[in-house]
């Protein structure tokens, strides 16, 4: 048991100073038992540390407060990157056993911290007086974050606010890790025998392959299992069995909001505790809580955007439905078409349109080609070299994990280390994918140590017969979470907690989605989109049809996640109190929204982004960051993909992280504020007045 081994480090390696190069994370051999120890030990050091901090008989300032501050959970910070990237990507039963004891200690003692008195009044000290110090932009910058950390933590509370804010935070810990855990295991739950292959008519080989593997793995040969993870999308765009689409949407949909794994009560518990919390702060609701930090500032801002998202994109989308409806009534006769017909005959409707049959496509994009077609771009776009390291010189914890090597081509300093781990693996991995890093750049003892960046995803694994074989969204997921390593991988600066992804929520995925427009250029797609079984590269035709159908679904697409920002932010701007259900405040928005209605169960359930993830009230940072991308994009459209001069403000931009604000980060990289319109003109939605372009005309019935 893990309370009978101590923390001396020569029995837990974890406590122990890294032996790899650069000071890499020892992450084979690792024992659930080591985690609970050096997660305590952790915390004891950061409290002795804290405990000098205010004990310290010299007056407060910026080094002896602030700094100290930042770097003084050095150790525990370095544990407990290690426990969350293993507890995400490679967990079990045991590690989830001790996941929610690990949160609650992690949270009492940042409770302790923020709300400890003696310490903020330093902080406090040090923050009045910072007009007479000689403090460059990054300190400043850490200085402001620092003291609103406390303000908003609760620093200000009495004695009896302080008190039932703990409380809460406490128990919105347990309530996340129980959603989240509950989601993966409704996930691996659910599965599909299938005993005759005419029921799977329409899917493509590469597809029942995957699952006669899954079969033969779960010891059934001759059967075909169907799974929720990785994503059945394939089932809703190819599978001609209507009633197996339906039986899988009704599954898939209907993630842990029932029976064993149901989140429902833990949905409506979580809101009412984070409607608590801001009260307790001061603030009307918790989206006023939450983007009083971000660049958005007010709810009124994201209700805007949302709302003229909704005003262009619902009139485009309910168009394009009807398209695609009256296409399935003239080739199959279907009058009344359902969710889980939408994927299938949109796909028909758009190879028909576009004279392009998407499976055509999937076999230029083998995993590993599109890996090096990844590294080659970011060597291009950034002046930098990716080197895939030997095996067993940075041990892994899963034999899928490979490791690669950052190099500055112009001084030939090394800067980053980067883990990937892609292939899905049920009921150990969460769904989705993400970057994380198990080290932010920034000072350890003194040197300035570069980023180590996990980026997961979780695609089918290649089988006997063939590679992995991605779809084009699967691409551009593969470059949009590399956008989040690069943003990690490129930062500069001193501090950990400015550095990298560590910028305002709303701003966090613009380096990613950026990073998807390059991989429809044919200049980019030549580096790696190959034929897995000739070799011959992706001809200009396909490129071009590729494009073509680029907006076919915008609309519908853009709604979606104008959709989700819509549900996200009235969880969290309606007062609990009037909530009778989750399926209830679901309707409601979907009525407003969306153009189907919930035929299943709610998706608020497992939408772990706004629940157990860091999106609460800032989903719409999607959209918001995607009208940045979009204006920062054209500036590489019109001086070329890889024009040196834009890529290196570009990679400026990256390396400031959380270091200035992200709003004169993009004026420095175009030169003026955001143009609103850019999104929608790239979608087709609106004129490029610019150029004096109209919006495409309609190929046949192909756009909205």
């Amino acid at each position: 048991m893990a309370a009978s081994l101590d923390n001396n480090s020569q029995n837990n390696p974890l406590l122990a100073p890294s032996k790899l190069p650069h000071g890499a994370p020892q992450l084979d051999g690792l024992k659930t038992e080591y985690f609970m120890p050096a997660i305590e030990a952790g915390i004891d050091a950061a409290k002795k540390n804290i405990d000098a901090i205010k004990k310290n008989p010299a007056a407060a300032n910026f080094e002896n407060t602030i700094a100290a501050l930042e770097f003084s959970d050095a150790l525990l910070s370095r544990v407990n990157g290690i426990f969350g990237n293993i507890a995400a990507a490679n967990s079990n039963d045991d590690i989830r056993e001790i996941e929610t004891k690990i949160e609650d200690m992690l949270v009492k003692h940042g409770n302790d911290i923020m709300m400890d008195a003696g310490l903020f009044k330093r902080v406090k000290a040090v923050y009045d007086s910072r007009a007479a110090m000689l403090l460059t932009p990054e300190q400043n910058m850490l200085l402001e974050k620092t003291y609103k950390s406390f303000l908003r933590s609760g620093a200000l509370l009495d004695a009896a606010g302080k008190k039932e804010l703990r409380a809460v935070n406490e128990k919105l810990s347990e309530l996340g890790v129980t959603y989240k855990n509950n989601v993966v295991k409704s996930t691996a739950a659910y599965t599909k025998v299938i005993d005759d292959e005419k029921d799977l008519a329409g899917i493509p080989d590469r597809v029942k392959n995957i699952y006669r593997q899954f079969a033969e793995e779960a010891g059934m040969p001759g059967k075909w299992l169907i799974k929720l993870s990785p994503p059945p999308t394939d089932i809703f765009e190819y599978c001609e069995n209507r009633a197996l689409r339906e039986e899988i949407y009704r599954a898939n949909t209907s993630t842990a909001s029932q029976g064993e794994f149901d989140n429902s009560a833990i949905v409506l518990e979580i809101v009412r505790l984070r409607r608590k919390e801001a009260k307790l702060l001061g603030y009307a609701d918790y989206a006023a809580f939450i983007l009083d930090d971000r660049m958005a500032k007010t709810s009124k801002t994201v209700m805007d955007l949302l709302e003229k998202n909704t005003r262009t994109y619902k009139p485009a989308a309910e168009a394009f439905v009807k398209q695609v409806q009256d296409f399935a009534r003239q080739t199959d006769g279907l009058t009344d078409i359902k969710p889980w017909d939408l994927p299938l005959y949109s796909r028909k409707l758009k190879e028909k349109t576009f004279d392009l049959n998407l499976e055509e496509v999937r076999p230029y994009f083998d995993l590993e080609k599109v890996l090096d077609g990844l590294r080659t771009h970011a060597e291009n776009l950034f002046n930098i070299k990716i080197t895939e390291a030997a095996k067993g010189q940075y041990p892994v914890y899963h034999p899928d994990v490979k490791v690669f090597e950052v190099h500055d081509k112009k001084t030939g300093d090394m800067i980053g280390l980067f883990y990937a781990d892609y292939y899905a693996r049920p009921g150990a991995k969460n769904n989705g994918a993400w970057m994380n890093t198990f080290r932010n750049r920034g000072l350890e003892d003194g040197v300035n140590q570069f980023s180590i960046v996990h980026n997961v995803c979780n695609f089918d694994k290649p089988t006997k017969n063939q590679p992995t074989l991605l779809s084009l969204r699967d691409v551009e997921t593969v470059f949009h979470e590399f956008g989040h390593a690069l943003h990690a991988l490129l930062a500069q600066g001193n501090y950990p907690s400015l550095t990298g992804a560590n910028v305002k929520w709303d701003f966090v995925e613009m380096p990613s989605q950026l990073q998807e427009n390059w991989t429809k250029e044919k200049e980019v797609l030549d580096t790696f989109a190959a034929h897995y079984k000739t070799g011959q590269k992706i001809p200009a035709e396909l490129v071009k049809k590729i494009n073509d159908m680029g907006n076919f679904d915008a609309a519908y697409q853009g709604l979606r996640q104008t959709f989700f920002g819509q549900l996200d932010m009235k969880w969290y701007t309606t007062d609990p109190a009037s909530i009778k259900s989750v399926t209830a405040l679901e309707d409601g928005v979907i009525a407003k929204t969306w153009l189907f209605p919930r035929v299943a169960g709610p998706m608020s359930t497992s939408f772990g982004h706004i629940f157990s993830g860091g999106y609460a009230a800032g989903y719409y940072s999607y959209k918001w960051a995607e009208v940045l991308d979009a204006d920062i994009f054209a500036q590489f459209k019109k001086n070329g993909l890889y024009d040196r001069a834009t890529a290196d403000r570009l990679r400026k931009l990256y390396s400031m992280g959380g270091t200035a604000d992200p709003m004169e980060l993009f004026v420095a990289m175009v030169g003026r504020k955001p143009d609103p319109d850019a999104l929608f003109r790239r979608e087709g939605l609106l004129p490029d007045v610019k150029k004096g372009h109209k919006p495409a005309a309609k190929h046949k019935s192909s756009k909205p």
